[in-house]
Order: structure tokens, then C-alpha cells, then sequence
């Protein structure tokens, strides 16, 4: 059989003049066309010919080369029983530099008198069904090869309808709809908190780093150091922080020690905290994904108990530190008055962990920043923690330093939403900005939150990605929302790790419509809002984009379809033009005005906020960033290391390992770990 894109005659092209009926092979008139015509070629494609022009009568009569197909009847044909040669896609046409050739097989299909065009007018109109036969074919093969290769296409049923822009996750939430519990259940014990693939470093590679610190090393190099200046002198990436640099390692101008990545493990976590007792310039810790263990832990709680007055910054996020060794943790750092900010996302602290984070809270006296990502302290835990922060007592007027805090992949549900309600209402409360995405909420948890937040005037940040929240849910928070004197940023989007971390997307539809439109409407100060991809089509979309146009305060809006437009019809192929599918994605002039016309508003009241020297890209690669997040804390954890990875990855030239591989024993021996095995410490 031959494929859709290979030349294979279905018989030989050598013919002789003895094996016809006719006195002599038939005669190519002469013309004011000049091509030699090969008279076994013609012979074979007119063979090929009559044989694929019965065929297509016989299975596939009434096919006609300028029906529409769309995908799916394309991949509904049985085109892969019933083939024809591919080399009828290049058949000859009348009029065109192989005009001889035509009529030579005309001849040999309709044998008629010398002058008469009856054969060449009959054989274009059946070159025209097989060259549109064989485009339709190949069309198939392709769409066929996408489906075997699990992917999909604009035009078919699992691609993009009409009007989406976004065929995968139209794909994905489209197939949840309305979350159901009950149908796609979650646990309530958060995400399982596991760090980054990742090999302990050897000891060679961490010397000169530990080295440089142990004499109180800065951003600044000596001439006998093995470091060099970071990006070859022109500093961190976009700010132009200066930094020494060394194999594994950096410290930069402002204090920060960056060894994120570099996998210190329980091995030399006890010489890195010995290299830094007497280094006074070190103010930051950034020791994200470095698999530490309990081990590290009561390294750093010794530390912190000696120098309590040291370190601002802990950046601890992905080291295996569990519920006991967070304890030990936890009673040197409420000993602290520097410390301002603490991160631990990825660390397995448990829901039993709830009373030191409680303790750690109401303790560490100027902790702003507290990040608590997927260490599956559970529903459970975060109940218990915010009831125990709403019972608080305080003087009248005191409130709690913390400011920012990311409970995002902890398993909190409604319980959990209750309780955090209680503590936005307490007198005590000062919060500005609470990150809990990737969590079940669902619609019962988003209206526990949308009752207390007109009892939370200080917030200004609520991020609610995928929490699997219907309209029911969203109408009820941008009610609370609606008018708030403080809030600024407000996402009910759908979380890029979604799927990897199992959770529900949020299913916003048309009901919502009308209350997104008051919340727009109404005098805030919400610059931010993302709806992600909402489960509407197009023409819901501008509605609300009538009122984005009417707000003078945003300078972020974003909502996208992943339903079809009705008023769009589906891509379709002609086989007779053999053209790509028109692309159903497309905007259409009323939508590019509109996005056009909303683009310009925004990149207006950006000018209005930020200064008419700053462009909406500005506002995006630097702005943005800092209207999600707290400036003076989030930039203390940057990290070349993570920025130099993900960059990789955006670009395709790095895969980041995400699964350890079966069999891996590293992160059983970094909780069995009882003491640091570095045979370079100092002691």
C-alpha cells in the first residue's frame, strides 16, 4: 500500500506498444508546448488513472473536490483502506509547462479522433477528483499521525473550536466542567512535598565557595580566589546587582549567598554554616532545593541560636525538613529580631506542624513574609493554625507583623477557609496579601472567604487559582470584591501546574458575567484582575471588556475563551484548493478592535500610575511582577540559579526533571542522616 507521501507505481512503467489493442501508440498533436513526453510515463499514470477513478466511484461516489471537510470528517473517511498512489497529486494539468504529457494520457483514457478535445476536457475533470482524492488523503495522514502521537490539532473535536485560542486547556477544562468532589476527589492533605530531582555535590566543587565566606567573602573577589565576577562583571540578570561567582556559589552586593540548586545536602550543610559564622556581610540565605534534611535543620537552628541577630532572609524551600526538625527550627528563630522573612515551600512539615507555625508566627517579631507552598499542612492544619491565630490576644490596636503569606498545594477546604476567615477578621489581623491557589476549595470555600472579606480592609491580594471554583462561587467573590478599599490584585485563573498537581480548575461562565462587570465598574483600587480561561465564548469576553475600558485603575486584565464562538463556523479544507484549515482561532475584526481598543486603555492608566516614561512591556517584564508580589521580600530570594533554569527551559534547551527516578535512595538517606559527613569541616 502505498503511504500519502511516497512516490510507489502500483506496477512498472516499462509498457511496449505489442501489449495494446491499438495499431499504434496515440499521437501528442503538435502545440506551441515543446515538453518531451515519455510515452511509458504517460502509459503508467494513465493506468493509475482508471484504476483510482474506479475505485473512488466505487467507495466513495458523490465525492466532490470543493466540499468542505472538517476534521473530523477528514479522520471519519476510510481512507486508510482505500488508497490511491501519491503520485496522482502531480498529474499534469492542460495549461501548464507539461501540457504534451496531459494529452497523451487523455488519449490513452478516451481514445478519440485526431483534433478533438473531448479527451483532454474528460481527463481535467478527472484530474481535478484525483488530485483533490489524494490532498484529502494526505490531510488524513497528517491528522491521523497527530492523533496516534497524542497531540491535537485546530479543527478537531479535541482541538480548537472556533474562537479558542487555547486548544489544551480548552481541552482540559472543558472535560472537568463544574468541579465535582465526588467525581474527582482531592485530597485534603495538600500536595505531597517533595523536592527537585537533584545529586549531592561533592565536596571538591563547594571548597572555594566555603572558602571565600569562611574569611568574611563579599560580592568582591580577591586576586587568589578561584571565583569570578557574576556575568562577566555586568551582575545579576536585568537588576545589575554585582556578585562574586564561583563553581558552586555566589554572594552578591546587596548580602545575599546564593546556593540554590547547588545541593549541599546533609553532607556539608554543617561546614556552609561554619564558613559562616564569621562572615558579617552574608544578610540572605538562599538555600532553595538543597535537600538538607533534619540535619541541616538543627544546623541552622544552632546557628540562629548563636547569632540571632544575623541572617534576615531564609530561603529553605525544597529541603526535606519535617515536623520535628521544623520545631527545633522554630524555638531559635522566635529568638530572632531580624528575621523577616521565611520560605519553606516543598518541605514536609505536616499538619501536626500547625502549632509551631502558629508559634512562629506570633513569635518571630518582624516576620513579614511567612511561605508555606505544599507542606502538606492540610485542611486540617490550616483550621487549626488560623483558629489558633483568631483566639490570639493582643493589646487593643497591636497587630501581627506578618504581611504576606503563600498557602498555595496545602489540601484546604472549606474548613480551612472558615478558619481563615475568622483570623481576616480579627482585630489583630494585618494582612495584605494571601496566595491560595491550587487548593479544593471549591464554591463552599470561596463564599467562607467572600463573607470575611468585607471584614479585611488591609487586604490587597487575593490569588485564587484553580480551586475549583463554579459561577456560583466566582459571582459571590467579586460581590465581597466589589467596591473594597484596599484589594488591588484579584486571580481566579487556572494555575500552570494544575494537571501535574491534580487539582480543579476554575469554571467561570456566563452568569458571572454581569457581577465581574460590577466589580470593574465599581471605584477600587483593583489594578489586577485574571480570570484566566474562563468557560465562555467570545462574546462574553467583550462585555467584560466594555467595562475594563471604563476603569480607571486597572492595568492588568485578562480573560480568554475556551468555548466556541457561535457565531463563528468550524475550519474546514477544500480538497480542490488544498489549502492549510483556516485557523479557528483567529480573532475576528470586532475582537481585535476590542483587544486592541482595551491594550491602549491599559497601557494608558500604566502611564497614569507608573510614569509616562514607562511602555506596557516595561510594565510587564518588570512592573507587573511587583504588583503580585512584595517587592521587599520577593526580591531578597532571586537567584541566578533558578532564573539562569527556567530561562533554559522557556527557551527548550533545559528539561526540568520533575519525578525522582525509581529506585533512588538520595531523599531516604538525607531523613535517615544523623550527622553532617563533610570531612572538610572545621571544628
Amino acid at each position: 500500500m502505498a503511504s500519502a507521501t511516497e512516490l510507489r507505481p502500483t506496477q512498472s512503467p516499462s509498457f511496449s506498444t505489442h501489449q495494446h489493442a491499438t495499431p499504434s501508440l496515440p499521437s501528442v498533436p503538435s502545440t506551441k508546448y515543446h515538453d518531451e513526453v515519455e510515452m511509458d510515463l504517460a502509459i503508467h499514470l494513465a493506468t493509475l488513472c482508471r484504476k483510482s477513478l474506479l475505485e473512488l466511484d466505487s467507495h466513495l461516489p458523490g465525492f466532490k473536490p470543493s466540499h468542505p471537510f472538517t476534521a473530523d470528517e477528514i479522520v471519519s473517511l476510510p481512507l486508510d483502506k482505500h488508497r490511491l498512489d501519491d503520485a496522482l497529486h502531480e498529474l499534469p494539468r492542460r495549461k501548464s509547462s507539461r501540457h504534451n504529457l496531459a494529452v497523451a494520457i487523455s488519449s490513452f483514457l478516451y481514445p478519440v479522433h485526431q483534433g478533438s478535445l473531448t479527451a483532454i476536457i474528460r481527463y481535467e475533470e478527472d484530474r481535478v477528483r484525483l488530485r483533490a482524492w489524494a490532498a484529502l488523503q494526505r490531510r488524513y495522514d497528517m491528522l491521523k499521525a497527530t492523533i496516534r502521537n497524542g497531540h491535537t490539532t485546530r479543527g478537531l473535536s479535541s482541538g480548537a473550536a472556533p474562537g479558542v485560542q487555547a486548544p489544551v486547556w480548552a481541552s482540559r477544562i472543558t472535560s472537568q466542567g463544574v468541579w465535582d468532589p465526588a467525581k474527582h476527589p482531592i485530597s485534603l492533605e495538600g500536595v505531597p512535598a517533595i523536592p527537585m530531582p537533584v545529586e549531592i555535590a561533592h565536596e571538591a566543587d563547594l571548597a572555594p565557595f566555603l572558602n571565600h565566606l569562611v574569611v568574611g567573602g563579599t560580592s568582591k573577589l580577591k586576586g587568589d580566589e578561584k571565583g569570578f565576577e557574576l556575568d562577566d562583571g555586568r551582575g545579576e540578570p536585568y537588576y545589575g546587582v554585582k556578585g562574586a561567582e564561583f563553581r558552586k556559589g555566589v554572594v552578591y552586593e546587596d548580602g545575599r549567598m546564593d546556593l540554590c540548586k547547588m545541593v549541599v545536602g546533609p553532607d556539608h550543610i554543617g561546614k556552609l554554616m561554619d564558613s559562616l559564622r564569621p562572615n558579617e556581610f552574608v544578610r540572605h540565605f538562599l538555600l532553595g532545593n538543597n535537600i538538607i534534611g533534619p540535619v541541616g535543620a538543627r544546623e541552622i537552628a544552632d546557628f540562629i541560636h548563636d547569632l540571632p541577630g544575623r541572617i534576615d532572609t531564609w530561603y529553605l524551600a525544597g529541603n526535606c525538613i519535617d515536623g520535628p526538625s521544623f520545631n527545633i527550627l522554630v524555638d531559635a528563630m522566635i529568638k530572632s529580631d531580624v528575621i523577616t522573612n521565611i520560605w519553606l515551600k516543598r518541605n514536609p512539615l505536616g499538619s501536626h506542624a500547625s502549632k509551631d507555625v502558629y508559634r512562629l508566627i506570633t513569635g518571630v517579631r518582624n516576620l513579614r513574609t511567612l511561605d508555606l507552598d505544599q507542606t502538606q499542612l492540610g485542611d486540617c492544619g490550616v483550621s487549626d493554625l488560623f483558629n489558633r491565630l483568631a483566639g490570639h490576644e493582643m493589646p487593643e490596636g497591636a497587630k501581627l507583623p506578618l504581611k504576606h503569606i503563600y498557602l498555595n498545594g496545602n489540601g484546604i477546604s472549606t474548613e480551612g477557609a472558615q478558619a481563615i476567615g475568622k483570623f481576616l477578621a480579627s482585630p489583630h489581623c494585618g494582612l495584605t496579601s494571601i496566595y491560595m491557589s491550587s487548593n479544593p476549595l471549591g464554591d463552599s470555600g470561596a463564599n467562607a472567604l467572600a463573607q470575611a472579606l468585607p471584614k479585611a480592609p488591609y487586604l490587597t491580594r487575593l490569588l485564587l487559582q484553580s480551586i475549583g471554583v463554579s459561577t456560583k462561587g466566582t459571582i459571590a467573590l467579586c460581590k465581597a470584591a466589589t467596591g473594597h478599599p484596599a484589594l488591588e490584585v484579584l486571580d481566579l485563573g487556572q494555575a500552570y501546574a494544575t494537571h501535574d498537581l491534580g487539582q480543579a480548575y476554575n469554571y467561570i461562565e456566563d452568569g458571572a458575567v454581569t457581577a465581574i462587570q460590577d466589580l470593574v465598574s465599581a471605584e477600587s483600587r483593583l489594578s489586577y484582575l485574571n480570570f484566566g480561561h474562563m468557560a465562555v465564548a467570545s462574546p462574553a469576553i467583550n462585555l467584560i471588556s466594555e467595562a475594563v475600558l471604563k476603569s480607571p485603575s486597572l492595568v492588568y486584565f485578562a480573560a480568554y475563551p475556551i468555548l466556541p464562538d457561535p457565531a463563528l463556523k468550524a475550519a474546514t479544507f477544500r480538497p480542490a484548493v488544498d489549502t492549510t484549515f483556516a485557523n479557528p482561532a483567529e480573532p475576528t475584526r470586532p475582537q481585535i478592535l476590542m483587544n486592541k481598543a482595551v491594550q491602549e486603555h491599559l497601557s494608558a492608566n500604566v502611564k497614569a500610575r507608573y510614569g509616562e516614561e514607562t511602555s506596557y512591556s516595561q510594565f510587564m517584564e518588570e512592573d507587573k511582577r511587583w504588583l503580585v508580589s512584595d517587592k521587599t521580600d520577593v526580591r531578597k530570594i532571586d537567584s541566578v540559579y533558578r532564573n539562569r533554569d527556567a530561562g533554559l527551559a522557556r527557551r527548550r534547551l533545559l528539561t526540568l526533571v520533575k519525578n525522582w527516578e525509581e529506585g533512588d535512595e538520595t531523599l531516604d538517606r538525607v531523613m535517615a542522616a544523623h550527622a553532617p559527613t563533610c570531612s572538610l569541616r572545621r571544628h
